[in-house]
């Protein structure tokens, strides 16, 4: 049996937001040393990250330590913070031989196996590289990008220092650790397969002009969909078409970037295969909650503990109330939660790493 806490704490003094995160945390392990430690610091505590390092080690010295600087704000048990100063503290006591940190300078750097927590600077990592040595390794990556705005401005945090560029990750061969990626879209319209495509174009859907079936399926929304998709819609193309059918989270969803008015093609943000599977998408509050909930479901009954990573365009933004994603964890799991909001999540779909938009991606730790 694992031993799991956590802690969300409403300072703006680093020392004492970590002091009373770190009191309630050692208070819920009744005197079980954790080893692993992750700190999650909202942007009001950028220039300070080393203040909260410090913080963090003096009050876990033999603990492994993780975290960043959320540029979106933090999440813990029930709550979220997208403005305010706040720090998100979690621990677990693990087996120190299942667990490691490790700054991730390239994906040379990457484990072999397991699940890898990542952190990473979008403006310094070479991403794609990452996504395909993870591939080929057979790991699962999942974790975000923290990279604030612009280059230089990521605080990645380990216990000996603070990263402004590259990554680092949490590697984890506990078994029963389980990752979850919820999709902030849902499909309207029906299922088309591409039939002409040149790089991120599609230009044929169903041996018609891609356009030509964009504006059919518009037509046949009713008011509120259409109301949708004009602000909001997305491309989603399946990843594993040996499926005999195809439910929400079978589709990888990249942005529409717009209409090639020559071709009739539509940009996408991906590069789609001609015989892949194609379905238009609208970002909506209330299918990111639906999914966020069927993926919960799906879940084993026996988690004890998670860690979340939301996409900054989710939280008040899509369900115009406080505290959505946290709220639903709470509600369906009831563990020690702790996460923030990213620039761009990574996670697993149908075995192959991918980076989303307006996911909210978690890993999951057993009892």
């Amino acid at each position: 049996m694992f031993r799991y806490a956590s802690h969300l704490a409403h300072n703006a003094d680093p020392e004492t937001a970590v002091s009373n995160a770190a009191d309630s945390i050692e208070a819920a392990l009744a005197g079980v040393e954790p080893t692993l430690v992750v700190a999650l610091a909202s942007e009001a505590f950028r220039d300070e990250a080393d203040a909260v390092r410090r913080a963090v080690v003096g009050r876990f010295p033999r603990a492994e330590v993780a975290g960043a600087v959320m540029p979106g704000g933090v999440i813990g048990v029930g709550e979220e913070t997208e403005q305010e100063a706040a720090i998100s503290l979690w621990a677990g006591a693990l087996p120190r031989d299942q667990i490691a940190v490790s700054e991730l300078a390239d994906a040379g750097d990457l484990p072999t196996d397991g699940i890898v927590v990542v952190f990473a600077d979008p403006f310094s990592t070479d991403t794609e590289r990452f996504l395909q040595v993870a591939d080929a390794r057979g790991i699962s990556l999942v974790g975000g990008f923290t990279g604030g705005g612009g280059p230089g401005a990521a605080r990645l945090i380990t216990a000996e220092r603070i990263l402004t560029e590259g990554a680092i990750g949490i590697s984890i061969t506990v078994p029963g650790v389980a990752t979850v990626v919820s999709q902030g879209a849902r499909p309207i319209g029906s299922d088309l397969v591409v039939t002409a495509a040149e790089r991120n174009v599609v230009l044929e859907l169903a041996s018609k002009p891609a356009v030509e079936q964009l504006h059919a399926v518009l037509g046949a929304l009713d008011p509120e969909d259409l109301h949708l998709a004009r602000v909001g819609l997305m491309a989603g193309m399946v990843i594993d078409e040996n499926r005999p059918d195809y439910d929400v989270g079978d589709f990888l969803v990249r942005g529409l970037l717009g209409i090639e008015p020559e071709s009739g093609g539509l940009a996408i943000a991906a590069e789609p295969r001609v015989g892949q599977t194609f379905r238009f998408h609208v970002r909506d509050g209330a299918g990111a909650d639906a999914d966020l909930r069927r993926v919960i479901g799906l879940a084993s009954a026996d988690v004890g503990a998670a860690l979340i990573f939301a996409c900054t365009g989710r939280g008040r933004h899509m369900f115009n109330q406080p505290h959505h994603d946290a709220g639903v964890v709470a509600e369906l799991l009831d563990v020690p939660l702790a996460g923030g909001f990213c620039q761009g999540e990574i996670g697993p779909i149908a075995a192959t790493n991918h980076v989303h938009a307006f996911t909210a991606t978690m890993v999951t730790f057993p009892r």
